[in-house]
């Protein structure tokens, strides 16, 4: 449907920027279904402006092609992560790290989930397709949601959806949304349930043979002794996963905010008084790109093409290397945490982290946490 490419935006005066280019290919958008999706993306993308969620830029048509722009984030997903967490020799994905990441997460989704329109009107904002290939981790430890192409709202976007038509991905879908009934926030809250298990035990809960066989085991929503098995990794956990991944929405959490206070408790509970000692940080984060498993991307070959922006009246030259999967998609940084974001890498280059107290302590865990990971190291107890 589409590809997402890495760009850069030229300006007066020498003035340049780099963007995330998500571009309908020019077949797919002779096919209003495509063109919709994409249109959806930007509306619903329009309103947000928080710092765990995609940001959208610009969203136009040139020369027949439609496109998102998104400001470009350098870093990973979430399902490298896990990859590169629980490929073989390694030591797992470590659980303070898991639970930073999922907070980070539910931020993103309660301010979401509340948002409203500039008229005061609740957009009511499902997400739909909450997984770990739609959620970025910045070199800096910002955990980012990205690729509400399907999202559902009550905001106007123009998008005629087709009806009896389930959209997502099968592995991480609620019971509700599997059986095709209505879905409100807490279809997003059992996604987030699912994805928590998947990078504490390296597996997918209801993963079977086929996609109907998952499906039909989502449907059930029957999670055994899974409780029992996370609260062995962390102490407690047990209850927030059972919460997260009940049969009935009603009996889930109220609130994406409730699961933060819960999780930020457990997260306490792992933290030692002090840090570990930190050696080389200036060399650990520049190094995520080459250890992690990443989405594949193909080198094209030829003249770098452009595109006329008709807005600026510039060209867009779009670099050579172009992210295959939607999935992937890189997003805006906002004002907020790019002054997190600079602080930290400064701190890494002299190794000083300590020097940056004001830093969010759960993306300073996150920013350290993503080296053990990323070298397959044993988890350490990060304050």
């Amino acid at each position: 449907m589409a590809r997402v490419y890495r760009a850069e935006k030229s300006g007066p005066m020498g003035f340049a920027t780099e963007v995330a280019l998500k571009i309908v290919k020019r077949k797919a958008g002779k096919r209003s279904e495509f063109v919709h999706l994409l249109t959806r993306e930007a509306v619903i993308g329009g309103f947000i402006r928080h710092p765990n969620i995609v940001a959208t830029l610009d969203f136009d048509q040139v020369e027949g092609h439609y496109y998102i722009a998104m400001e470009l984030v350098e870093g990973q997903t979430l399902e490298s992560l896990i990859r590169a967490a629980w490929r073989s020799g390694s030591s797992g994905f470590p659980p303070g790290l898991a639970l930073d990441i999922v907070q980070q997460i539910c931020r993103g989704l309660s301010y979401a989930h509340a948002l409203e329109d500039r008229n005061g009107k609740r957009l009511d904002i499902i997400h739909r397709d909450i997984k770990p290939g739609n959620i970025m981790v910045s070199n800096h430890g910002v955990a980012k949601i990205t690729d509400f192409g399907i999202a559902k709202a009550s905001v106007e976007t123009g998008v005629v959806t087709a009806t009896n038509v389930v959209r997502g991905t099968p592995l991480y879908m609620s019971p509700e949304q599997a059986t095709g009934r209505s879905l409100d926030f807490r279809s997003d809250i059992f996604s987030v349930g699912l994805i928590l298990y998947e990078m504490l035990t390296g597996n997918r809960l209801f993963e079977m043979k086929d996609i109907v066989s998952t499906m039909e085991s989502i449907a059930r929503a029957q999670i055994g002794e899974t409780p029992k098995q996370v609260d062995a990794i962390v102490p407690g956990l047990g209850a927030v996963l059972r919460r997260l991944l009940q049969l009935n929405p009603r009996a889930r959490y109220d609130d994406a905010d409730e699961i933060e206070l819960e999780l930020a408790e457990l997260s306490a509970a792992l933290s030692s008084e002090t840090d570990p000692e930190i050696h080389s940080l200036r060399d650990s984060l520049r190094s995520l790109t080459t250890s992690a498993t990443r989405q594949a991307v193909t080198e094209s070959k030829g003249k770098t093409p452009t595109m006329f922006d008709s807005t600026s009246g510039n060209r867009i030259s779009v670099d050579v290397l172009s992210l295959e999967s939607m999935d992937g998609s890189h997003v805006r940084e906002m004002a907020e945490h790019q002054k997190l974001e600079a602080a930290a890498a400064s701190a890494a280059a002299n190794d000083q982290l300590a020097t940056a107290p004001w830093v969010d302590p759960v993306i300073r865990r996150t920013y350290l946490g993503l080296k053990q990971v990323l070298e397959g190291k044993a988890p350490e107890a990060i304050e």
